[in-house]
């Protein structure tokens, strides 16, 4: 384990207390500010269907906490190819794809704090999606944008290849998820994340060709929703901003209210948060990243190998302890 987890945690006060007075700080897009204090989302918030690995708890109308055991409530693959340039031993060499290698899944559970601002104001000026975390699911799993480190789609570039046990692994997984590794792991059992939308987190709160519920918030506040609006219509990428954010009804905040979608069967970068939409902080940004970011496949792939599109062959967190504190 880092050793340097239990400062993060012991610093969390002081971070947020921080957090607060640079409440509207600087961006990577030209900074994002507003002085103002949004309305709380607390009791939409208080509707979502949070799995039983996550707690929920609220400080007055306007802080969110979310603790959770860094494990998804949902069934995971037991193989991913993983990067290899992360330290991983690579399980048997052949077994070796560009610089991804066979790794079973040795993810145990690990106390995962999340703290957010749920009285947000959207920004001035939009910032651009950190590499890494930028928002938690009600899965109990992150959240990340659509890219890997190398600015390549996630949805884009998988491999897949056989496993011991029979199963095919895959880059990402069947819920266009996979771990990510952290500095000087050497097992493979880092953060679980979601590139896209998920039909796994989806299907634990929407009904078939209903409306999209709740699935998530990101950084800076505002909820996170599949790709459907409350009559149960698809969102298409036009209707959206370049956040993938929108302000309408739904089934939380009848009334509307800006939130960012999911949308359905898109694999480009806008499969998920392209930038936020809402106020948040430097600072926040910059620990959200030192969590972890996403190695990429990005190879020449051999004839023999697959390369698949996830949402084409099914349409339909982890092992650091981490404090993201938001305002």
């Amino acid at each position: 384990m880092n050793s340097k987890i239990p400062v993060l945690i012991r610093l969390a006060p002081l971070l947020f207390l921080l957090s607060l007075i640079s409440c509207g700080g600087g961006s990577s897009s030209g900074g994002s500010s507003s002085s103002s204090v949004g309305t709380s989302l607390k009791a939409g918030y208080q509707q979502a269907k949070w799995q039983s690995n996550t707690t929920v708890t609220y400080s007055g109308d306007c802080t969110m906490t979310i603790t959770s055991n860094d494990l998804p409530s949902h069934a995971m693959a037991t193989y991913y190819l993983a990067p290899t340039n992360a330290g991983y031993p690579t399980t048997v060499a052949t077994n070796q794809v560009g610089n991804l290698s066979l790794q079973p899944n040795t993810r145990t559970a690990t106390p995962t704090i999340l703290t957010f601002n749920i009285c947000p104001t959207k920004a001035n000026t939009t910032t651009a999606t950190n590499l890494g975390t930028v928002g938690v699911m009600i899965s109990g799993g992150n959240l990340f944008n659509g890219a890997e480190a190398t600015g390549i789609a996630a949805m884009s570039d998988n491999v897949s290849y056989p496993a011991p046990d029979g199963t095919t692994a895959y880059f990402l997984d069947n819920c266009n998820a996979h771990y990510a590794p952290r500095p000087g792991q050497t097992t493979a059992g880092g953060q679980y994340h979601y590139h896209a939308n998920s039909p796994c987190v989806t299907s634990l709160v929407d009904l078939v060709n209903g409306p999209s519920h709740i699935i998530g918030v990101a950084l800076d506040g505002y909820p996170v929703y599949g790709g459907r609006d409350i009559s149960g219509n698809v969102i298409s990428i036009s209707q959206l901003d370049q956040c993938n954010g929108i302000t309408s009804p739904t089934p939380e905040f009848p009334n509307g209210i800006y939130h960012y979608v999911l949308p359905e069967g898109v694999t480009s970068l806008r499969a998920s948060l392209p930038c936020y939409g809402g106020v948040i902080t430097t600072a926040q940004v910059a620990l959200a990243q030192t969590l972890a970011i996403c190695t990429s496949p990005a190879l020449s792939v051999k004839p023999s190998l697959k390369i698949t599109n996830k949402l084409a062959f099914e349409v339909n967190k982890r092992s650091l302890k981490k404090v993201l504190v938001n305002s």
